[in-house]
């Protein structure tokens, strides 16, 4: 069955660089992604590690990478960020492993350089509350999301201290900021792309590993 030409001009839009259509094409696959995530995840980690997270992750993929993909069709779409979501899950998993071996201040004091994301960076300032960093690069990591952190929208800041800092669900995010559960997740998304932004996507604190 060929796709309905509503739904092609929406992907051709997304792809041309148009947010808002892109945006709404993840939150259509949303829940069909988390399902496909979440028994992929292992059980060791999931109090760690959740579909969410990796979804936030890949979404910033999903944004840097959308004008490489052909709109064929929306379920050439979803299979196309399932497999991204994908790879990003086989990185998470290594890093949770790692970090698990290199404990607390070991990840703080190995900050500079070695993020991968903005995510990384806020869960650095996470482990940071529990486990101060003793290292200069480890303080300036984490003096510099802070002060990103002041510099977007508040609605934004709310939003990412509450899942990536004090590590709530994104239900419990909901909650507690009294909004829907889609809603929280694009204002993360937003406010991720807005942190990248203050810092700058060539912050010596993102890892120039290949």
């Amino acid at each position: 069955m060929s796709e309905s030409t509503p739904n092609l001009e929406r992907l051709q839009r997304a792809t041309s660089g148009d947010q808002a259509a892109l945006e709404e094409l993840l939150l259509e696959h949303y829940d069909r992604l988390i399902f496909r995530l979440s028994g992929k995840i292992p059980t060791q980690l999931q109090g760690t590690l959740t579909a969410e997270d990796v979804l936030q992750e890949t979404f910033l993929d999903v944004i840097n990478r959308i004008a490489t993909f052909e709109p064929r069709s929306e379920e050439a779409f979803f299979h196309w960020v399932a497999t991204i979501a994908e790879h990003r899950l086989i990185d998470m998993i290594r890093a949770q492993k790692a970090a698990k071996r290199g404990g607390d201040r070991a990840q703080v004091d190995n900050a500079a350089g070695e993020a991968e994301s903005v995510a990384d960076l806020l869960g650095l300032l996470a482990v940071n509350e529990r486990t101060p960093s003793r290292s200069a690069a480890g303080h300036e990591a984490v003096d510099a999301i802070r002060g990103a952190l002041e510099q977007i929208k508040p609605d934004y800041r709310e939003a990412l201290r509450l899942r990536y800092v004090e590590g709530l669900s994104v239900a419990d995010t909901a909650a507690r900021m009294d909004r829907t559960e889609p809603a929280i997740h694009m204002l993360c998304h937003r406010g991720l792309l807005s942190l990248r932004d203050t810092l700058g996507s060539d912050s010596q604190f993102f890892s120039r590993k290949a």
